[in-house]
């Protein structure tokens, strides 16, 4: 009932006003004094794309996402050539593994910009609902292309620890890997802003295994420090093993992040707690009787709602849709940008 446009909707004598407009705090008053959220700050993040709330509407979140998977990318690249120029010259198999890393980063971070521009398409004959889960399948595929760069250092590290080579070069490798850990933390801490305002599951995945790669380069750097002081050799093979443990696990986390999208997992707790609060608020005010049957599912950076509300069964029929578009901008309340669908059901004698 709730899934028309917002034309269709404004020409319906019993709809209320689009959310959007009624989300826009300018749209019916006067001039804004200073201290108005729909003055200068307020047209300024309309302007840029994000409400006044600082949210960034869907053609700002995809711009954003993909510029930030191109950035992963690039930082990926330089951070991969580094290590190996780094690894090379200083005999290092734990710094030429974490070049490795970096090398499978870069098709990673590559793959997410791709999905990310194919994902924010718009819905077409084949794909009515969009294209959101090639995130998801993005993400996943990210998590099985890390393990398999975790295999291959696993296997480099034993034989590295069945057959050590002195190190050489120490400014250069011990630099090397004190760079890299800065770098990435920087962007860390960017993807990370960039994921979460703009929900996108491949840029969450990007953040999520970079985070583990600061981690993997202190410890290459401290391993490598402690082979430079004492002259044991195995430590190299040693942490070389053990930066593979720790892919395999990052790509662990990734997979699971992935299927739980691919097989329609329902919305995280506390957001499904939100919408039935809205939706409580609304049968506390005498709108609506109460609601049954509330689903969601998570598709990469898009949350579909499907709810029964329950109406008297003499309602007529321009109010029932009028407050099932209530129903919907209530939701839309909490979560601005799901896609939701209310359906209207008589009220019943007994509870579902």
């Amino acid at each position: 009932m709730s899934g028309r446009s917002p034309a269709a909707r404004a020409a319906d004598p019993g709809a209320l006003p689009d959310p959007a407009a009624r989300r826009d705090p300018g749209a019916q008053r006067g001039p804004a004094g200073p201290g108005d959220p729909a003055g200068p700050h307020g047209a300024g993040d309309r302007a840029a794309g994000r409400d006044p709330g600082g949210r960034l509407d869907p053609a700002a979140r995809a711009r954003a996402a993909l510029r930030a998977g191109r950035i992963a990318a690039a930082t990926a690249g330089g951070l991969a050539l580094g290590k190996l120029v780094a690894g090379q010259l200083g005999h290092s198999m734990a710094v030429t593994a974490s070049a490795v890393d970096s090398l499978t980063d870069l098709f990673a971070s590559s793959a997410n910009a791709l999905a990310i521009q194919l994902a924010h398409a718009a819905p077409d004959r084949s794909h009515p609902f969009g294209h959101a889960k090639i995130e998801t399948l993005a993400t996943a595929g990210q998590g099985l292309l890390i393990g398999g760069s975790g295999v291959y250092l696993l296997v480099e590290g034993v034989r590295r620890l069945l057959s050590p080579e002195p190190l050489r070069l120490a400014a250069v490798t011990l630099g090397a890997m004190a760079a890299a850990a800065l770098v990435t933390a920087a962007l860390v801490a960017y993807l990370g802003r960039v994921a979460a305002r703009t929900g996108s599951s491949a840029i969450q995945a990007d953040a999520v295994h970079y985070r583990t790669d600061i981690a993997a380069n202190l410890a290459v750097f401290a391993g490598v420090a402690v082979t430079y002081a004492t002259g044991f050799a195995r430590v190299d093979g040693v942490l070389s093993i053990a930066v593979a443990v720790y892919i395999l696990a990052s790509a662990g986390s990734l997979l699971r992040l992935g299927v739980r999208d691919l097989i329609d997992t329902s919305a995280p707790d506390d957001r499904v707690r939100a919408i039935e609060a809205a939706l409580d608020a609304l049968r506390v005010a005498g709108e609506i009787l109460g609601h049954h049957a509330l689903r969601t599912r998570v598709a990469g950076h898009t949350l579909f709602v499907d709810v029964h509300i329950e109406l008297p069964g003499d309602l007529r029929l321009a109010r029932a849709h009028a407050t099932s578009d209530r129903a919907r901008d209530a939701i839309l309340a909490v979560e601005p940008d799901a896609e939701v669908l209310v359906h209207i059901d008589v009220e019943r004698d007994e509870p579902a």
